[in-house]
């Protein structure tokens, strides 16, 4: 609509020079001096130089006719054109009476070869500003038409061959359109822009159909529009009518988006997303003052569906977005994009190296600092792999580069993850993550309702999760991070289908007995890990079963991803043929190597010595994951058995020939 608006500000402005040479000419009766007579008054209006370079001729009469050859508007001195407005001929007929009433009324216009160039520099600066004298400002209200009724009468145009083109060097922007009249069938005449170039460091195509000038002053009908636009594998429609389109009020319009992933419409519309998968869009468009509103949207976006409204305030600063999102089905792979995955795979995003997992998709700083959000969102069913997920509830504020998604809550197994993450790209040149989250009362059970796995799965999860670091992708965040883990299952048991791809002998190893198909029971799980400088170290590791106590020490380093964790099983009770030897971790996060160390072994039967090890990681780990529920008991006793390693706890002491063993420290031998 923007390059429509100009268009018509430009042939209404040939129209009213024409009128005024018209005028002038009459009053000398030379034509020539009358053509530099009006270019030179031209020139001092706008502030650039205006010629006529060709004929210059006026024939009486009414309506009188106006020939102009020639005519051209000087650009501003840092654009690649040297002329910003150019018009090979120009035939105008205007009625003479009207126009000594003040009106114009044109039967016929005929603008053969216009062309405009548009343009931006890397400052931002226009070449279609002229000048900043008040008088200028005021020459252009007065002259600028408040409704339908002030434009002038054009009974008949034609443009041949005319071109418009647009360039922003700072966006990647140049656009060559073609601009043209048509008659349709029925007689109804339409302006209709073609273009195609470079849009973003894409293909660009458009197609543009607006109604005659007829349609301009009718205030009985709408104004019709139609446009299609493809920026790279982008497709969008709008279609429908404006009722005043000179005030562009009372719009009636329908839009579609549809693309490959709708990150893409950033360098269109300046609205931060993150990497999607494919997706469709439809809804109504409108608008108030400086507000945009996209409502009525639904759709999809990947395997999730997507509605609500969504609103852009291009009256600030930055553009201000805000909406109202909802989801009533959606896919937690639609949303690996929030966190510099791809929902389109694993394969799809940048790693630090062959065999990683975690993203090293670049943070894209201009697209935090490009805009304001408000946006709330919520999806209803959340769909994962393993997992029956519900209730997600999150809104998301950017403020001058500061992202912050506060609540963020997201239903699982009868229970709630909940928190606040922040992202700060203000003042840095890199970014800056905290993440606080609090998991709720979790039952595995329910966790696992939606599979094969939920009559063999129990428990209660409970714990947090706090994360802070800084760095350009999510990758070199999580490399030099520093923050906690803490999560304790209480009461619970295993599927034997998830320990089947351990080697039986290691499980044998570690003391922990199957039988058969039947579930491996649990007193508590615990983990407890500090997170320091991109180095995970686990102060407590520990499986207790109705048997044995595991235990674990060693590290996870998240600057290589690479696992170091090395694993002790110890006996309730005394076990003539246990081994005791050490089961290391060893490998990579997304290849990780489980094993025995056969060169070492530790002595039997010492659980109880172990435990009390590890009474205070235990009890502060305990601490953090205890939200008041009263949901610890088993693990609650796992500290009161750390507490009286005597043997009356029931976890017994054992013996190993007067020699206690020594707990595990870390992951070396």
């Amino acid at each position: 609509m923007a390059v429509l608006k100009w268009i018509g500000i430009g042939l209404l402005g040939l129209v009213a020079l024409v009128a005024v040479g018209a005028g002038i000419a009459l009053a000398v009766f030379d034509w020539n001096d009358a053509r530099g007579f009006v270019a030179r008054q031209a020139t001092k209006a706008l502030g650039r130089e205006v010629a006529i370079d060709g004929t210059f001729s006026v024939k009486i009469g009414d309506p009188i006719r106006i020939h102009v050859e020639g005519l051209r508007v000087a650009n501003v001195e840092w654009a690649a054109e040297k002329t910003f407005a150019e018009l090979k001929v120009l035939d105008a007929e205007v009625r003479l009476w009207p126009l000594l009433r003040g009106n114009i009324e044109v039967p016929k216009l005929l603008l053969t070869e216009p062309k405009l160039d548009m343009e931006k520099n890397k400052e931002g600066e226009n070449n279609w500003t002229f000048g900043s004298d008040p008088r200028k400002a005021a020459a252009k209200e007065t002259v600028k038409p408040d409704n339908r009724h002030e434009i002038p009468i054009i009974e008949a145009m034609e443009i041949d061959g005319g071109r418009v083109r647009y360039r922003d060097p700072g966006r990647q922007i140049d656009v060559n359109t073609t601009i043209a009249t048509a008659t349709g069938g029925n007689g109804d005449q339409e302006v209709r822009l073609d273009g195609k170039g470079n849009f973003a460091g894409k293909g660009f195509t458009m197609l543009v159909k607006g109604g005659g000038l007829r349609f301009l002053r009718d205030d009985t009908r709408p104004y019709p529009v139609l446009i299609e636009a493809a920026v790279g594998k982008t497709r969008g429609k709008v279609e429908g009518s404006v009722k005043d389109p000179i005030k562009l009020e009372g719009e009636d319009l329908s839009i579609e988006l549809r693309g490959d992933d709708l990150a893409e419409i950033f360098p269109i519309f300046g609205v931060p997303v993150p990497k999607t998968r494919p997706y469709s869009l439809s809804g109504h468009l409108g608008h108030q003052g400086e507000v945009w509103t996209f409502s009525g949207m639904q759709g999809r976006v990947g395997e999730s569906d997507l509605n609500g409204k969504v609103a852009i305030d291009l009256g600030g600063e930055r553009p201000r977005i805000t909406g109202d999102l909802t989801s009533k089905r959606l896919a937690a792979l639609d949303l690996a994009g929030f966190v510099g995955g791809s929902p389109k795979g694993k394969e799809d995003y940048p790693t630090k190296g062959p065999g990683r997992i975690l993203p090293a998709t670049e943070i894209n700083l201009d697209m935090l600092r490009s805009a304001d959000m408000d946006v709330r969102f919520r999806g209803g069913r959340v769909e994962a792999p393993f997992a029956a997920l519900e209730d997600l509830d999150a809104k998301i504020a950017l403020d001058n580069g500061r992202l912050t998604v506060e609540p963020l809550k997201l239903g699982i197994g009868g229970g709630q993850v909940a928190g606040i993450a922040m992202l700060d790209s203000r003042d840095r040149k890199t970014p800056a993550l905290k993440t606080n989250l609090e998991v709720r009362r979790v039952k595995l059970a329910e966790m696992f309702r939606q599979t094969q796995f939920a009559k063999d799965m129990g428990g209660t999860l409970t714990g947090r999760i706090e994360l802070a670091g800084k760095g350009p992708s999510p990758a070199d965040i999580l490399a030099g991070a520093d923050g906690k883990l803490g999560l304790a299952v209480d009461g619970g048991r295993i599927t034997s289908l998830a320990v089947k791809g351990l080697k039986t002998n290691i499980l044998e190893t570690l003391g922990v007995a199957l039988s058969g198909s039947q579930p491996l029971p649990f007193n508590c799980f615990v983990v407890d890990m500090d997170l320091k400088n991109g180095l995970a170290t686990a102060n407590a590791l520990v499986l207790d079963t109705p048997e044995t106590l595991v235990t674990g020490g060693g590290g996870i380093n998240l600057k290589t991803e690479a696992l170091d964790l090395r694993i002790l099983g110890r006996s309730k009770k005394p076990q003539i043929f246990a081994t005791h030897v050490p089961v290391l971790v060893r490998g990579t996060l997304g290849d990780p190597n489980i094993g025995v160390d056969a060169t070492e072994s530790v002595a039997r039967g010492a659980a109880a010595v172990a435990l009390g090890a590890l009474l205070t990681p235990l009890a502060s780990v305990l601490a953090l994951a205890d939200t008041g529920t009263g949901e610890q008991a088993h693990c609650g006793q796992l500290v009161q058995d750390a507490k009286t390693p005597s043997g009356k706890s029931g976890v017994g002491t054992g013996s190993s020939g007067g020699k206690r063993d020594k707990p595990p420290q870390g992951s070396g031998r």
